[in-house]
């Protein structure tokens, strides 16, 4: 039976993983679709979003280090502080501070409601991961100031992009569609595998963006360009077998959105790249439409990680290991299946 499974592929591990995480395990017991847990996951995922803009614009202005100190701003308690008056740079980062507090807050709110009232172990797991994340990319946005790291500030833009997938992660696992009792279909085109390695790739090209726009340089830009194009080609491709194998439609409903999303991202990166012209290494103040498409190039792409986590979860959730040939099912029965835990 082993030889079914995709144990000789490079991610094998992973898959195995994430079959665990998508099957409904025996321990836990069944969880019905409740509506305040989903949309406080969706809030949550909402809320994050801007978030990401805000942090974005830092970047895009160079104000990071605008405020000298954290965690307080100027000497004086963050939350206390009069902004409004204060220069432009210093209003953008300390905007960023209080809305990443914000958003800190919502996190324990989240973590809290999922310990008390859902059912599933895994689900208050993550409730914590999240909460230790956000914790985490508070403190690397603080130590990014105090310590004036350029690796920091990166560390703490690619965190803050995969936690805004995680957040969308909890959306859709305590949805209505993931909480069904729907049986997989057999995954005979290996579209499970391909949306991981889609998901590693873009998550690849997160990295690679940050560096691109905390270290600057043609040459990554150009690497950064390239993996785009693929990246395109890859969901393109996905969305093409997925529809000839007959996937069940949140599969293909959210292929369809990846490649969209991957569309308007490499729009962005074209607009974005024209901003950055020429690359003669002399700073320029940043314009208000330049700092717009450069941000929302960032902002887009945290979008498209999302949009490839959700696919990865549905696509394992929704698609079984592939059925085996049929000499290898009981005699008796030759049109038996072989039971999807036996499998996983």
């Amino acid at each position: 039976m082993k030889s079914i499974q995709d144990g000789d592929h490079p991610i094998a591990g992973f898959s195995e993983s994430m079959t665990r995480l998508t099957s409904n395990p025996k321990s836990d017991p069944p969880s019905a679709y409740r509506p305040g847990p989903h949309w406080a996951a969706v809030f949550a995922a909402v809320f994050t979003l801007p978030l990401l803009f805000v942090g974005g614009s830092v970047t895009t202005y160079r104000v990071g280090l605008a405020v000298p100190d954290w965690p307080t701003t100027f000497g004086i308690n963050m939350f206390l502080y009069d902004f409004w008056n204060a220069p432009f740079g210093v209003r953008v980062e300390h905007t960023h501070r209080l809305y990443g507090a914000a958003v800190g807050l919502a996190t324990v709110g989240l973590c809290v409601w999922f310990l008390m009232f859902e059912s599933r172990r895994w689900m208050k797991a993550l409730g914590v991961v999240a909460l230790v994340v956000v914790i985490v990319q508070g403190i690397l946005g603080g130590t990014r100031v105090t310590q004036v790291s350029t690796l920091l500030a990166a560390l703490h833009g690619c965190l803050g992009q995969a936690f805004f997938a995680l957040t969308t992660a909890l959306a859709v696992t305590t949805g209505r569609d993931w909480l069904s009792d729907a049986r997989p279909s057999a995954d005979v085109a290996r579209l499970r595998t391909h949306s991981a390695l889609n998901l590693a790739l873009i998550y690849a090209q997160v990295v690679l963006g940050a560096t691109v726009r905390h270290l600057g340089g043609l040459s990554p830009a150009l690497v950064h360009g390239g993996l785009a194009l693929a990246i395109w080609v890859s969901t393109a491709v996905f969305l093409h077998r997925a529809r000839r194998a007959s996937a069940p439609p949140s599969v293909v409903r959210a292929a369809w959105a990846q490649v969209a999303i991957a569309s308007l991202q490499i729009v962005l990166g074209i607009a974005s790249f024209i901003t950055l012209l020429p690359f003669d290494g002399y700073p320029r103040a940043v314009g208000f439409y330049q700092a717009v498409v450069r941000t929302g190039h960032q902002t887009n792409g945290a979008v498209l990680l999302a949009a490839s986590l959700v696919l990865t979860l549905r696509a394992f959730r929704r698609l079984g290991p592939s059925s085996p040939p049929e000499s290898a099912s009981s005699p008796s029965s030759p049109s038996a299946q072989v039971p999807l835990e036996v499998l996983a």
